[in-house]
């Protein structure tokens, strides 16, 4: 979806807006990166080229419907250099006889020598360029999708072989993704991304911890004495489709983002036998370590 919709605009950027905008409009002040103190929602993304992750050391992330990524890792996967231009604040990107250049905070590109508008500018963060990746990689040749079940960008670039120091094994699966926004979707309730986030961590703090499985599925689908999660075991759960809050909930837990620190537990109700575990209540749903 995203692929037709990043910095090109049209009715399918509307509808990724719109879902983001009732995101932020069900989602509580906290909980959640905005950029630059704007109500734009930041999701972590994953960027597969020929099939490898690109590993990079500031997450690659989709503001509103645009995906950034750190310049230099990008443009050093397609083979090509990257130069830093601290007096105009330029990033100049050269691949083969094809040369880019973007300033941060300027809507405005120079294609070999021709001016080309971006949707949206580049920015810096944590001290990385972060580029518009739809942008860049078109411009050099490569096919670039959207997988909006994953959140994840696909690049394909014919011939190209991206060195191994630049990819990743990434942590988890698409299967864990699935199935844990499945679980946040029945525990939450689309309540807000705030407790969708919280819910999806608590599984995955259990995954960490002996005293539960080892795995994403092995967590939802525990029995031990009780159902540890009752609506994972009802014949609705195996055709429930997950909704996009509990996708990018479960998505940015996947990629490191906890709002809820150790819990392990949560209920809607207060356990008076671990009152002095209780972390947070969000949402009316109690959080306990």
């Amino acid at each position: 979806m995203l692929s037709d919709i990043i910095e090109n605009g049209g009715r399918m950027k509307k509808n990724i807006c719109i879902v983001l905008l009732f995101i932020l409009m069900a989602t509580s002040s906290f909980g959640y990166e905005t950029l630059g103190g704007n109500d734009e929602l930041i999701v972590e993304t994953s960027v597969m080229i020929n099939g490898s992750y690109l590993n990079s050391d500031t997450q690659h992330i989709l503001v509103e419907d645009t995906v950034f990524v750190v310049g230099r890792y990008l443009v050093e996967a397609f083979g090509g250099t990257i130069e830093w231009i601290e007096s105009t604040q330029t990033v100049k990107m050269t691949l083969e006889e094809r040369i880019i250049e973007i300033v941060i905070g300027s809507t405005e590109a120079i294609v070999d020598g021709v001016q080309v508008q971006l949707y949206k500018a580049p920015f810096i963060k944590d001290g990385r360029t972060m580029i518009p990746l739809k942008f860049v990689s078109e411009h050099f040749g490569c096919e670039v999708s959207w997988i909006q079940s994953t959140y994840t960008v696909d690049i394909i670039k014919d011939g190209l072989e991206v060195p191994e120091e630049l990819t990743y094994d990434r942590t988890y699966s698409d299967d864990d993704l699935y199935i844990l926004s499945k679980i946040v979707t029945v525990e939450s309730g689309d309540k807000s991304l705030e407790m969708a986030m919280a819910i999806a961590n608590t599984v995955l703090n259990r995954v960490k911890d002996s005293r539960f499985p080892d795995s994403v599925q092995g967590v939802i689908y525990q029995v031990d004495v009780y159902k540890q999660f009752p609506p994972a075991h009802k014949s609705s759960f195996e055709t429930l489709e997950p909704t996009q809050l509990s996708i990018i909930a479960s998505k940015k837990a996947l990629e490191g983002v906890n709002n809820i620190g150790n819990s392990l537990f949560f209920n809607n109700q207060p356990f008076k036998s671990k009152s002095d575990d209780l972390i947070r209540v969000i949402d009316g749903e109690y959080f306990y370590n």
